[in-house]
């Protein structure tokens, strides 16, 4: 595994595995801490804080994705897998299950990991993969201006109509420093965000029996959530669609990054107030799931203020180990998964990086 192609090119990741279940092996597992593989790994120095230092939780964050792409495309029969759960670095040697024969001609199809095959990603996407309804997956496009004097393309984050543009005080002092009479409206850019979110829902997806679609928040219309299930990714209240299907709801996301809380059940607070340092620091998000306008329809909506949310927004709904927390926390008593649920959900990021992402808490949403 140390000479594979996932982890052949980062020599820190190799030492980081080498190190875990050497140990393990050792009988030394219950010793493996941040503060000794920051020290005796990556060189951190004697006495450093791992609170202020987040390079192992970054470092086996990337582990744990590289040992996913190992056993997905270089070694999928491997008799004996080993894995590092998610909160803590002592690896687990497993025998992996047996794989099943191939299906008949014209048997249903199930995409190999990541997939729906794991009980809480088929709780989580069941409903919207009915296969009666295509699946709408909307994005985000952040509005943008075009100045034909400087031949710039500028933003103000809190201009995101293009009739903001008159009462936006940044924009107007760049036209009289730039000498501008207009600034035209342009939607050619994507977040970085978005665009790991599209990848992670399109891997996940790529297998599924139904028809996926992509479409820009911009021209979402009703007609598309009558007739389709909806993934919604973006900022929730930048789409008048989107925004009525939260009117109402326990939890709502503004603009600035903040999840306000509605009907704050014992132990809860009112606001999650995210760091307002860009792509470092802990951020709250939203994930929705409730029925669509028509019967058999349903909406998973992924809202947040922040680009780099998105990421670990769709990481959440699309990695087994953190759909597998996420919905251990929303089973019902019965051991059923409710209909229609909200989940706050907190991520932690270093360099635009979700290097931990973990659960907060969730209202199940009455039936109606």
């Amino acid at each position: 595994m140390l000479d594979s192609r996932a982890l052949g090119r980062s020599e820190q990741l190799r030492n980081l595995f080498r190190y875990v279940c050497e140990a393990e092996i050792e009988g030394r597992g219950q010793e493996l801490n941040e503060y000794v593989l920051g020290v005796s790994v990556l060189g951190r120095p004697a006495g450093y804080s791992p609170a202020e230092d987040s390079c192992v939780r970054s470092r086996a964050y990337e582990l744990r994705n590289r040992l996913r792409v190992y056993y997905e495309s270089e070694a999928p029969d491997d008799p004996i897998r080993i894995a590092i759960d998610k909160g803590g670095y002592c690896p687990r040697f497993e025998r992996a299950l047996p794989t099943l024969p191939p299906p008949a001609p014209g048997a249903l199809r199930v995409a190999s990991e990541p997939s729906l095959s794991t009980p809480e990603l088929f709780a989580l996407w069941g409903p919207l993969l009915d296969g009666k309804a295509p699946l709408l997956i909307a994005f985000d496009v952040r509005l943008f201006f075009f100045s034909p004097a400087s031949g710039l393309v500028v933003r103000h984050y809190q201009a995101n109509d293009p009739a903001d543009a008159a009462h936006s005080a940044p924009l107007a002092a760049f036209r009289e420093r730039m000498g501008e009479v207009e600034l035209r409206e342009t939607r050619d850019y994507a977040d970085f965000g978005s665009v790991h979110a599209a990848f992670l829902l399109g891997r996940l997806l790529s297998g599924a029996p139904i028809d996926v679609g992509l479409k820009h928040s911009s021209s979402l219309d009703w007609q598309d959530v009558w007739n389709s299930h909806l993934v919604f990714i973006g900022k929730p209240n930048l789409n008048p669609i989107v925004r009525s299907m939260l009117d109402g709801k326990d939890f709502r996301a503004d603009e600035l990054g903040v999840v306000h809380n509605t009907r704050p059940l014992p132990g809860e607070v009112e606001q999650y107030h995210s760091a307002s340092s860009h792509g470092m620091g802990e951020k709250y998000a939203l994930i929705t799931r409730a029925r669509g306008p028509q019967r058999g329809r349903y909406v998973l909506l992924l809202t947040s203020a922040a680009a780099e949310l998105m990421w670990a927004l769709a990481e959440s709904v699309t990695n087994p180990e953190h759909a597998a927390e996420l919905l251990s926390h929303v089973r019902l008593p019965s051991g059923r998964y409710p209909e229609e649920f909200q989940i706050v959900i907190r991520a932690t990021f270093a360099s635009n990086v979700p290097v931990g992402i973990d659960y907060v808490t969730h209202h199940v949403t009455p039936s109606r």
